[in-house]
């Protein structure tokens, strides 16, 4: 194990909400990766299951999967093995080649259409806690020498961190697009106070706490408290 290298995925994985952008944390956190787990093709991966695929811009190397690839994969995502089983839930990494065998694998026409362009024969996936009905998570990909057992386990024992990287850098980000005051609202909002409250605690009325609930909820693409609290509320 590169012990250097994974000190270093942590460190970014600790100052994720100091990043600039969730793209550009994503795209730094792909190549700190790659150093801790080396494979040939790294992609985050977020869509919606039997709906289209998009890797949010984040690969590495950066657009080796080309568009009309993308779609070629959204044609067959449901033939992946492990794509049913992180659609229930779990979220564990997991190898490829323990769900299929190879004759198996080259028979499905994702690994003639999809696989093959890429030169991916082994593949570590592990999942991240996403939208209803949405698949979140990485996939490292290999032409070449499977993962083996101590690569499973650190994929799994760096789950959690990149879990919570992932939830600081979308909360800061969304924190940034308020303004201070809005802030304060909804901080006090997460912490269960009334409209009333909220009111009395800032000294303004209660149509001006709600004007900033509106704008809140504008801004964060929400609709109700508990969701604009889970993506901008103050981290505990």
């Amino acid at each position: 194990m590169n012990t250097r290298a994974l000190r270093a995925l942590l460190r970014l994985i600790a100052d994720a909400d100091s990043a600039g952008s969730v793209e550009d944390y994503r795209a730094e956190l792909l190549v700190a990766l790659v150093d801790v787990l080396p494979c040939d093709l790294l992609v985050w991966n977020e869509f919606p299951i039997g709906g289209s695929w998009e890797p949010m811009g984040s690969t590495q190397p950066r657009d080796a999967i080309s568009p009309a690839l993308q779609v070629t994969f959204s044609a067959h995502m449901l033939e992946h093995p492990l794509i049913l089983d992180y659609a229930s839930g779990d979220r564990r990494a997991r190898r490829l080649s323990d769900a299929i065998g190879s004759r198996a694998l080259h028979r499905l026409g994702l690994h003639y259409e999809f696989f093959r362009p890429l030169e991916v024969e082994h593949q570590l996936t592990l999942g991240l806690t996403g939208p209803p009905g949405c698949l979140v998570g990485i996939s490292l990909n290999r032409a070449q020498h499977d993962f083996v057992d101590e690569d499973l386990l650190l994929a799994d024992l760096l789950r959690p961190h990149l879990e919570a990287g992932e939830l600081a850098v979308t909360r800061a980000v969304a924190r940034a697009a308020l303004t201070t005051r809005e802030r304060e609202v909804l901080d006090l909002v997460a912490a269960g106070a009334t409209n009333a409250a909220v009111a009395e605690a800032l000294v303004v009325s209660p149509g001006t706490v709600k004007k900033h609930l509106d704008n809140i909820y504008a801004k964060l693409g929400v609709s109700s408290r508990a969701a604009a609290t889970a993506r901008a509320g103050a981290p505990r």
